[in-house]
């Protein structure tokens, strides 16, 4: 009977390990919480699956390009980065200062293009190229050795270019001294007869600077600044030899035909007055009005 005891306990503790090693895994521990290999599972199944969504983006993408004409460029998508959509070192401060110099160059060009009108920002309303001038003038006349008058005549220009010009100026300058009479009176002599001094003088005009004038708020004037100098006769019996002039002046076109003009113009003129002969200056301030032909 002990023995029939014995062998069915041994028969029961070999069935309990067997059934204890069918169930208990091949290698490695068992682990503590059953839900970890689930959360491991599915932390891998996220990452494939991330992966794959990737994956389709990078392929919709060469898509794009591929299907997009030539000549564009592709739009970055959405979800890049923000160091990827900073602008690039393309059209930076410096490039932009580049710019506005060379259009700025551009825009101050001087010269005519072939249709006669300048080019850049000075562009001129009125031009003065191959036209002719004709202009009647006036003014005050102060000469060193005689007494002042006045003076009036007229003027013809022609303009082969538009910053230079031709023009002779003819006037007419009444003569006279006033201390004539005390002369007179003290030796009985006559040592000055007062008369007329005709004047021809051919000038050089060149009008280096164009300048715009504001009058008021809807008036704008276009004019020049212009300096003359040349050489002429003038008939009168106190005079002994050439004329020479030098001056500047203004014009103001007020339209394509008219013009307003107002210039000094200095005549160096050798004078014999009194019994004596020298070099005058004699200030002329001119002003008038030109009209244009062609």
């Amino acid at each position: 009977m002990p023995r029939a005891t014995t062998v069915v306990f041994a028969l029961a503790l070999g069935l309990t390990s067997g059934s204890s090693a069918l169930a208990a895994p091949a290698t490695g521990k068992a682990p503590d919480n059953p839900f970890d290999d689930r959360r491991s599972d599915s932390g891998a199944e996220a990452e494939s699956q991330q992966q794959k969504d990737q994956q389709q983006q990078k392929d919709q993408q060469q898509k794009d390009e591929k299907e997009q004409p030539s000549g564009e460029t592709a739009k970055p998508p959405a979800d890049e980065s923000a160091s990827e959509e900073q602008p690039s070192d393309e059209g930076g401060p410096g490039e932009e200062e580049e710019s506005e110099g060379n259009l700025h160059a551009l825009a101050c060009l001087e010269g005519e293009t072939a249709d006669g009108k300048r080019k850049g920002v000075q562009r001129r309303d009125f031009l003065k190229k191959h036209r002719f001038e004709l202009g009647a003038v006036g003014g005050y006349y102060a000469s060193d050795a005689l007494s002042s008058t006045y003076s009036y005549g007229g003027a013809v220009a022609y303009y082969p270019s538009e910053d230079f010009g031709l023009e002779l100026l003819v006037t007419r300058t009444p003569m006279h001294f006033k201390l004539e009479e005390p002369f007179s009176t003290f030796d009985n002599e006559q040592h000055f007869t007062p008369g007329v001094a005709y004047q021809g003088v051919l000038s050089l005009l060149w009008s280096p600077i164009h300048a715009k004038f504001k009058f008021t708020d809807a008036t704008i004037i276009h004019g020049d600044i212009f300096a003359l100098a040349g050489a002429g006769r003038t008939f009168h019996e106190s005079v002994l030899g050439l004329t020479w002039e030098a001056g500047f002046g203004l014009k103001l076109y007020f339209s394509r035909f008219l013009t307003f003009r107002l210039e000094i113009r200095d005549f160096l003129i050798p004078q014999e007055v009194l019994g004596r002969g020298r070099s005058t200056n004699n200030i002329t301030i001119l002003g008038g009005l030109s009209l244009w032909l062609g």
